[in-house]
């Protein structure tokens, strides 16, 4: 089975995640999700870019990965989750209870 993965977010994390998942998998990253379109399009060439993280989570990826500043996490893997999408969200999900 093939995962097509959509990427919230386009720092240091990101950027390695799809390196891992490019170079050691089957799976694809099909779609990267920024506040900025122009950054979203340039972070990888041939990966799709998405202005917004509505318009990503609501694309055609299967899961997403949520690469974005720790206090975003928790908004982020809900906005994810309530659009249908399996979520990896690595480190702390919130930073408080």
């Amino acid at each position: 089975m093939s995962i097509k993965w959509g990427v919230l977010g386009t720092g240091g994390i990101a950027r390695e995640f799809v390196s891992d998942v490019m170079t050691h998998t089957e799976m694809t990253v099909s779609a990267i999700g920024s506040r900025n379109l122009e950054k979203a399009n340039s972070f990888i060439p041939g990966i799709k870019g998405y202005g917004s993280y509505e318009d990503l989570v609501n694309s055609d990826v299967d899961a997403i990965y949520v690469a974005t500043p720790h206090q975003m996490h928790c908004e982020n893997t809900l906005l994810a989750l309530n659009a249908g999408k399996p979520v990896l969200c690595e480190k702390p999900f919130s930073v408080n209870a």
